[in-house]
């Protein structure tokens, strides 16, 4: 699987979700909050024009708002 990393707001119930689903489903990522990360929360920003949570950079993509399904096809 290809590394990735969820921003989030700490808080933001979909970010919640979509980690808990990662976990349950064994998909290894590295969270981040945006507020932790700002040259990543710049990069997030430059791809969505805002902080939108939770988004996954995948390679050279950026999910917005995935679906644990989603992010697992990318990541494959």
């Amino acid at each position: 699987m290809t590394e990735m990393t969820l921003y989030y707001k700490p808080g933001c119930p979909f970010g919640i979700r979509l980690r808990a689903a990662m976990r349950l489903h064994g998909i290894p990522f590295r969270a981040v909050k945006f507020k932790d990360d700002e040259e990543g929360a710049a990069q997030v920003r430059a791809a969505t024009d805002r902080e939108i949570s939770p988004t996954v950079h995948v390679g050279d993509q950026w999910l917005v708002n995935p679906r644990w399904r989603e992010v697992a096809q990318a990541a494959a």
